[in-house]
């Protein structure tokens, strides 16, 4: 059983050689890889737009590339923006995976300081609903590339779709971004909702997402929220969650995006970048915790997540 905390019990019910020069070089040999290393994954989620969500995913992920080599993925296929705070400009994207143009190897964009970028493509609605095998499809190309990485941060799409949580399943940790506005919070508790029991539907066991409140005043309004999110999912799914910490309500967010920069790296003597930095510690010291099978490998093996039709 996975140790990050409270874990959710099931109820009854091609790719193309890698990048020349890449970390990816000879990660997609072919042949079996006893014990091969994956990633450690997380996947960042929201119930709702606008919480941050991104701004967390890219700065984590800049963190980690600090200690070793690190892929963000942009799972908000179709409407992408990812690359943004990166500041890149992929040439190809998931669109090209699931149209059949390239593999998952071939659309890796090296962005700075030890990470690398999935592009999810933006202004292909197609891509916001991918039936089973085209998720499957990501899955097998994830896997063939996850041993080059020590790190994979996933950033979701908001909402509540089966494919949002498919992925958030597929991590090793998922950490819910909320804020203290209502809507935020009643969109929080949706998407545990849809994670409990698409989880039990889907037959499988997942650890319970870590909460994290952005956009604080302070750490006593956190512990509010958090608390008012744990008492409601106590009473109505039975379950306990677990409040991971909280991240200050501070311009230093908007200065860095509109500067196409994480905030880790556009502005680092920020209170947001020194509560990011103690975040990202509380993620890897969960991510230490617990085996990593890979992300790429639960997502190729995860079930019938896709659309029907």
């Amino acid at each position: 059983m996975d140790k990050t905390g409270p874990t959710l019990r099931a109820g009854t019910a091609s790719t193309k050689s890698p990048l020349a020069g890449s970390r990816m070089e000879g990660a997609g040999a072919a042949g079996p890889r006893p014990e091969t290393k994956r990633a450690r994954s997380v996947c960042i989620v929201s119930g709702k737009g606008g919480t941050g969500k991104s701004s967390v995913s890219a700065s984590l992920a800049a963190l980690f590339g600090r200690r070793g080599a690190t892929l963000l993925l942009d799972a908000d296929l179709g409407c992408a923006n990812a690359h943004i705070l990166q500041d890149v400009h992929p040439t190809h994207s998931f669109a090209d995976v699931i149209a059949g143009d390239v593999g998952v190897a071939d659309i890796v964009t090296p962005c700075a300081n030890g990470v690398d970028l999935l592009a999810g493509g933006s202004g292909f609605a197609r891509l916001a609903g991918l039936r089973s095998y085209e998720l499957e499809m990501i899955g097998r190309g994830l896997e063939q590339i996850e041993p080059g990485y020590e790190y994979l941060v996933v950033d979701s799409a908001a909402g509540l779709s089966r494919q949002t949580v498919a992925f958030a399943a597929a991590c090793d940790v998922t950490v819910l971004v909320t804020t203290p506005d209502v809507t935020a919070m009643t969109d929080a508790y949706a998407f545990l909702k849809v994670f409990v029991r698409q989880c039990a539907a889907q037959g499988i066991e997942r650890p319970m997402p870590l909460i994290v409140v952005n956009r604080a005043s302070d750490e006593v309004e956190a512990a509010h929220v958090a608390q008012r999110l744990q008492d409601v999912v106590s009473k109505f799914l039975g379950l306990p969650i677990e409040f991971l910490g909280f991240l200050p309500d501070d311009r230093a967010a908007f200065r860095a995006m509109q500067r196409r920069a994480t905030v880790v790296d556009g502005e680092p003597d920020s209170e947001l970048a020194r509560a990011l930095s103690t975040l990202s510690c509380s993620v890897l010291a969960r991510l230490a915790r617990v085996p990593s099978p890979g992300a790429g490998l639960r997502l190729a093996r995860g079930g019938d997540w896709g659309r029907e039709s």
